[in-house]
């Protein structure tokens, strides 16, 4: 029984063996098609300068159109105003909340800015409430763009 048993192991090992040497055929895989990576929107940046003061707004819109980015107020001879903005596009208006730091203190409010051109944006101003700690506009229909803050398109700085 013993030499069944061990006949029987050496015939399938053979058997196994010759199996795998004719099987030694290049397989190849099958290369993966990968879509090219949708395009990214490089940031843009403008500048308002009133009188002494400067105002920088660097963002990027992505594919659906959210709008995040930067924004910092450089007052002369005051505390400095910087911060990030995420919101919405919206037609030719974005609405933001910006989150900022000022005099040691971080606050929120809701900003607009409105294209008036391919090279300019105008930031709006209205009556603002205070919603869960953020100061937003009361009735954004009333929103004036008229020209208080106009910001340039300039070069980005890296």
């Amino acid at each position: 029984m013993k030499n069944v048993y061990l006949f029987s192991t050496v015939l399938l090992l053979a058997l196994s063996s010759s199996c795998m040497n004719n099987k030694k055929e290049d397989v190849s895989v099958p290369q993966l098609e990968v879509e090219a990576p949708l395009e990214t929107a490089a940031n843009q940046c403008y500048q308002a300068i009133i009188g002494k003061d400067t105002i920088t707004l660097t963002f990027m819109v992505n594919s659906v159109n959210q709008f995040e980015g930067e924004l910092d107020y450089s007052y002369y001879q005051k505390d400095k105003s910087f911060g990030t903005l995420l919101g919405n596009v919206k037609g030719d208006t974005i609405f933001a909340d910006y989150t900022f730091q000022s005099e040691g203190k971080t606050s929120v409010r809701e900003l607009a800015f409105l294209k008036n051109d391919p090279n300019t944006f105008v930031e709006g101003h209205g009556e603002v409430v205070e919603v869960n700690g953020k100061a937003v506009f009361k009735d954004k229909s009333k929103i004036k763009f008229d020209g208080n803050i106009i910001y340039n398109k300039i070069e980005c700085q890296e």
